[in-house]
């Protein structure tokens, strides 16, 4: 299939780029480059620099003739979205927006939207798809708005609300990176920060089993709204002893003041998309682990990971 990918040069877009290419689609990648790099792109993969805000987007799209569009672009830090909202309405909805528009203009088979469970959700534990949303932040209030765009756009859809994704190439620089945090600076020799009393809980699903969660949203015919977690709870001081009995080091840990907003907890219930489109995650945090911080290692499958 001719398929697009925005933010395809990104953490996940550059692993859903790969998936593609092996299965045989011809893709095409629209970057701002603000965080991707196009390193991380399979060599030869068509990338085109720009900016899905700008309007030019729908006409970029339309001449790209998409059958399937994966959209990942995205303004994806909270912190960020409070102190210039507006640059995150302009990415996350009208973005969206100029993205739906050249899709529909040449009638794309599919829309797969990427959104955020963390941020939409709020404080939860094992929220499903019926919990209420409390965005805490704008970037969580444009993602939901987001949300709205694609399932009223008329194109066949499926929206993915994704938990704490960690796995090779993500970059430790950038916000929710805490596992690739941790590892580079515990494989430095170097000591790492908590914040606050480190009991914050996440839901850490490895990018492996994210990827196959947005291709069987691809492959159905379902429109619908999905989260994509593994439904465990990790604490951050739980997922720092993980780390280091994967690399065998020892922390230096240095700990700091909750920062303010934080979220609490937060984990997300895959019983819909497991019952509906057959997807469970297959890696658990140890076993994802390995695969991040130890590529080189045989990794198991774990199928641990429980369904209500």
């Amino acid at each position: 299939m001719r398929t697009l990918v925005t933010g395809g040069a990104g953490f996940i877009g550059s692993h859903v780029v790969e998936a593609l290419i092996a299965r045989g689609d011809q893709v095409t990648v629209i970057d701002d480059l603000s965080s991707g790099n196009p390193v991380s792109l399979p060599a030869s993969t068509p990338l085109v620099e720009a900016d899905v805000a700008s309007p030019r987007t729908i006409e970029l799209i339309a001449g790209l003739r998409p059958e399937l569009v994966f959209h990942l672009a995205a303004q994806v830090s909270v912190i960020r979205s409070m102190v210039d909202p507006d640059r995150d309405l302009q990415v996350n909805v009208v973005g969206t927006r100029n993205v739906l528009a050249g899709a529909a203009a040449v009638g794309s088979a599919r829309v797969i939207f990427v959104s955020s469970g963390g941020a939409i959700y709020g404080e939860t534990n094992r929220a499903t798809e019926a919990t209420p949303i409390a965005p805490a932040s704008y970037y969580g209030v444009h993602k939901f708005t987001a949300e709205q765009y694609v399932a009223l756009s008329g194109l066949p859809y499926a929206i993915a609300r994704l938990a704490n994704v960690y796995g090779r190439r993500q970059r430790s620089d950038l916000e929710g990176g805490v596992v690739a945090i941790f590892s580079e600076r515990l494989a430095a020799g170097q000591p790492v920060t908590i914040f606050g009393s480190g009991d914050q809980c996440r839901d850490f699903i490895h990018v492996d089993d994210i990827v196959a969660a947005l291709l069987a949203m691809a492959d159905s015919h379902r429109n619908g709204l999905w989260n994509v977690g593994t439904g465990e709870a990790t604490t951050v001081n739980e997922l720092l002893q993980e780390i280091e009995g994967v690399l065998n080091v020892v922390a230096d840990v240095h700990r700091e003041p909750a920062r303010s907003g934080e979220i609490l907890a937060s984990s997300l219930s895959f019983d819909r998309i497991h019952r509906e489109l057959g997807w469970r995650p297959r890696l658990d945090l140890v076993a994802g682990l390995q695969a991040t911080a130890l590529p080189g290692l045989p990794v198991r499958a774990s199928g641990g990971a429980r369904s209500d």
